[in-house]
């Protein structure tokens, strides 16, 4: 099993449309061709690249699984006539960022009831992307268990994933995905963050390289819930 982030660099002008594109027009598709549940989608608000579309699935079956579902949407015939026509004269994305995680050993959250995860209560999601240091894998994921996961939820953000990246540009790395309530709970919780120097100077925090940072805004089609790993 492993997660795949999909970043949609979108045409400018065209973001709209391509929100309504995945949330809307494709998921009859996606349900066609055996494709698992979206687990999440949003916009970006803020980070490296906008307009940008991002939307975050969970491959049980892997690879195979992946193959198959993406070979038979590209051979569908009538989701090709569809995305003709909503192109129009020109594509809605400029290029992809496609990006393979499998969930870290240092994400473990508390044992849930058989009941369905709930929807998280948050307006601002964010992406924290971290290099890791060759051959400290196992000394951050210690430190990311027993003080940045815990710092990050005394400082009010819901800690909804963290994955060790296969794919991208921190590789080695991990990257961490939080839920805020809004921008100043966000401002003030790394404000809060920035009081806890063991976060800054330990030597298990050496093993982390500088967050990149990209904020997200949930659209209508799909929110995160708080259990990423059993949503089904």
């Amino acid at each position: 099993m492993f997660y795949e982030l999909r970043m949609y660099h979108a045409v400018p002008g065209r973001l709209e449309e391509l929100v309504e594109r995945i949330g809307q027009v494709l998921p009859p598709f996606f349900e066609r061709h055996g494709f698992p549940p979206r687990l999440a989608q949003w916009t970006v608000s803020a980070g490296p690249s906008v307009p940008m579309f991002v939307w975050l699935l969970r491959w049980p079956g892997g690879f195979e699984q992946r193959s198959r579902c993406f070979a038979g949407l590209g051979a569908d015939q009538e989701w090709q006539a569809i995305r003709q026509r909503t192109n129009g004269t020109s594509e809605m994305v400029q290029r992809y960022d496609l990006r393979f995680l499998t969930a870290s050993t240092a994400w473990n959250p508390s044992e849930a009831d058989d009941t369905a995860p709930q929807p998280v209560e948050a307006d601002l999601f964010e992406l924290r992307i971290h290099a890791v240091r060759v051959g400290s894998q196992g000394t951050a994921n210690e430190f990311l268990a027993q003080s940045y996961l815990p710092a990050m939820a005394a400082s009010g953000a819901t800690v909804l994933g963290l994955f060790e990246n296969q794919t991208g540009p921190a590789n080695p790395g991990v990257t961490m995905l939080l839920g805020w309530r809004n921008y100043n709970d966000r401002r003030s919780g790394l404000r809060q963050l920035e009081t806890m120097p063991d976060l800054r100077t330990s030597s298990a925090a050496q093993t982390l390289g500088s967050a990149a940072c990209i904020l997200l805004e949930p659209t209508p089609y799909g929110r995160p819930n708080h259990d990423l790993r059993t949503v089904t």
